[in-house]
Parts: structure tokens; C-alpha cells; sequence
């Protein structure tokens, strides 16, 4: 929607927290926050609701043999951002995922994890040591296998 950030979120900034460059795969990734406040009005919009926003995101850019971007993905819940400034109603709580998520970072291997998870849950990963993994089963066993 033209205008959101600038008219509808005046003041609004991002912050770029990290960034990588895989040279194998000329894949760069970029981790960052949206921070606004909806104060101003903007056809399509509720009025202003004069709550904040901050919103994180991910972005995965792809080089060509050119050094030119090729392919960018961005990951980011853009449904929980609109409901933080009350646009919409939350969407369904992600507790499961975010369980699974410390589950798998502190290495409790699939017997823990399988509970948050389909049977077949599939894993897919750009980084060499990761590649062969397949499954979601797999990676939090090979997650067991390295988390302090």
C-alpha cells in the first residue's frame, strides 16, 4: 500500500542488526527491525491507533556471476506486524513454533521436538554442513550433537 510507511507511520525507521555473505552459494543475508507508530491517516487504514509496531524480518539475496542481485526472499509475519498497530486481529500463536525453536537451540534432539512437529517435517538449508540434512528429525539430532 503506497504511503504506509511514510504517511500512515511518520517518523518510522529500520535497523539492520547482522548481515552475511555466503561466497560458495553468493547468497548474502541481512537481519533486520521495522519500528513505527500509526499516527497518521491513510485511505484503506482504521484510523490512527497511535500504537507501535516492531516487526523483524530477514532478507535473502542471491548474486548472479555478474554481482548483481538475482533473487531476494524476505521472511517476515507481515499478519502479527498489522496486528501489533491493531489493524487486524492476532493470528494464531506461534507458542509451538517458538517452543521448538529453544527446543532445537538447546539440543534436545527429536525425542523432545517430535511432539511440535509432523512425523515428515522437512528441513532444507543453504550451508555446507547442513545440506545433506533433510529432515526436521535429522537437524535437531544433528543439533543435539553440537549445542552446548
Amino acid at each position: 500500500m503506497k504511503g504506509i510507511a511514510v504517511v500512515a507511520m511518520p517518523g518510522c525507521s529500520y535497523e539492520l542488526h547482522s548481515y552475511a555473505f555466503d561466497s560458495e552459494t553468493s547468497t548474502a543475508v541481512f537481519i533486520g527491525t521495522f519500528r513505527g507508530t500509526h499516527t497518521g491517516h491513510l485511505d484503506g487504514l482504521p484510523e490512527p491507533t497511535h500504537k507501535s509496531m516492531e516487526t523483524q524480518y530477514v532478507y535473502n539475496m542471491h548474486l548472479n556471476a555478474h554481482g548483481k542481485v538475482d533473487r531476494i526472499i524476505k521472511v517476515w509475519h507481515s499478519a502479527w506486524a498489522a496486528a501489533q498497530v491493531g489493524w487486524t486481529h492476532p493470528t494464531q500463536d506461534a507458542a509451538a513454533a517458538k517452543h521448538l525453536f529453544h527446543l532445537c537451540e538447546s539440543g534436545k534432539g527429536w525425542e523432545e521436538c517430535r511432539h511440535f512437529c509432523t512425523h515428515d517435517a522437512e528441513f532444507s538449508a543453504q550451508a555446507e554442513p547442513l545440506q545433506d540434512i533433510k529432515s526436521v528429525c535429522e537437524y535437531v539430532e544433528w543439533m543435539k550433537g553440537i549445542a552446548v
